[in-house]
């Protein structure tokens, strides 16, 4: 029983445990048309969310300038 329960739980640990990616936001300037490449972030499945939000929000505080901004995987 207590085998059961230490695979159990090693199984669950493994399964919220995920590994981190890095990602960058990548925004078109409206002005130019130049692709923008932002911060670089390290994002795991359960923080993946927040950082789409926050590269988002970069449509939004860039006074127009940017726009299409969203999250790719860091080359």
């Amino acid at each position: 029983m207590k085998i059961r329960l230490v695979f159990i739980s090693a199984i669950i640990a493994l399964s919220l445990s995920s590994c981190k990616k890095d990602y960058q936001c990548v925004c078109t300037n409206t002005n130019t048309g130049n692709v923008h490449y932002g911060d670089k972030m390290e994002a795991n499945a359960f923080t993946k969310k927040t950082a789409e939000a926050t590269c988002e929000n970069n449509n939004n505080l860039s006074g127009g300038t940017l726009k299409d901004c969203h999250l790719e995987d860091y080359k």
